[in-house]
């Protein structure tokens, strides 16, 4: 084993936390962006005022997902490293992969990134967090193949000079069936303002995680934003880790069927390891282009 391939695989060993790893219920949550974790040897190189902000993170996201974990008791995976030094929600040719710039000033270790770092980060956290995602669908779809996916983000009250009135959004690309009903019920019992592909639009082509470990198998999805100020303490991360599990819960034990487009092929196949998972991520990404 080369010295690169051991450094990737001493990061990878810190990939993420697995919450309710042998829950059964036929659903998954995601959370990409919920550590501040930084490699050994991009120690220092962050600002930690930088990492502190919603650059660093998905400021309470983390502790959303393991409170809605534990209220649905179904698995979910928090990534560990930060987004700033991958964002393992983007393609792998998207610009924003490793993040330039943040207001306007630049992210040395990011701005300069060498090849060798730029496979170092892809091959030690981006890869085998996939790879992981993919691991545990498996796991689920050995009992029934319609599986719900769920990515849990938060966002922050004013972009710029606008501000953000919703309270939460909900977020689709080609299947709207959880989203919908989960903002009808979140609306109807709690009187929110929920947004519908909003703040972001699940059709963007930098929401990858969901299209790829999702949409590509045909699983049922969606994509859910809290605005930040709503998760800035205990008491109200506890307060939507509630309402979400109110939201969710009627998919969760019987999401809806997998899509009929994807069950063309058959079985779904997943990609369970680093190498296996760059490969087929890589064909799909061109199927998709073309």
């Amino acid at each position: 084993m080369s010295g690169p391939e051991r450094g990737a695989e001493s990061i990878a060993q810190n990939v993420a936390e697995i919450l309710n790893p042998g829950a059964h219920r036929p659903t998954l949550l995601v959370c990409e962006h919920a550590g501040v974790g930084v490699p050994e040897h991009l120690s220092g190189l962050y600002p930690d005022a930088l990492m502190r902000t919603h650059y660093g993170s998905d400021l309470g996201s983390r502790a959303l997902t393991m409170a809605l974990a534990e209220r649905l008791t179904t698995p979910a995976i928090c990534a560990h490293y930060s987004r700033i030094v991958i964002d393992c929600n983007r393609r792998l040719d998207d610009p924003t992969l490793f993040l330039p710039s943040a207001d306007g000033v630049s992210v040395a270790a990011n701005h300069s990134i060498t090849a060798s770092d730029r496979e170092l980060r892809v091959r030690g956290i981006y890869a085998p967090l996939h790879a992981l995602v993919e691991s545990q669908l498996e796991t689920l779809a050995q009992r029934t193949h319609d599986l719900l996916y769920v990515a849990v983000h938060s966002f922050t009250p004013q972009l710029g000079d606008d501000p953000r009135p919703w309270d939460a959004g909900v977020m689709w690309d080609v299947d709207d069936r959880v989203a919908l009903g989960a903002a009808d019920i979140l609306r109807r019992e709690n009187g929110l303002h929920i947004g519908l592909n909003e703040p972001y639009s699940g059709r963007a082509i930098q929401d990858f995680s969901v299209d790829f470990h999702a949409e590509r198998q045909g699983f049922a999805n969606i994509s859910i934003e809290i605005r930040q100020d709503h998760l800035s303490d205990a008491s109200g991360v506890e307060r939507w880790a509630d309402r979400l599990a109110g939201a969710l819960e009627p998919f969760i034990d019987s999401p809806p069927s997998r899509l009929a487009t994807a069950t063309e092929g058959g079985a779904p196949r997943f990609a369970t390891n680093a190498v296996e998972f760059l490969e087929t991520a890589g064909t799909w990404g061109v199927q998709r282009a073309s």
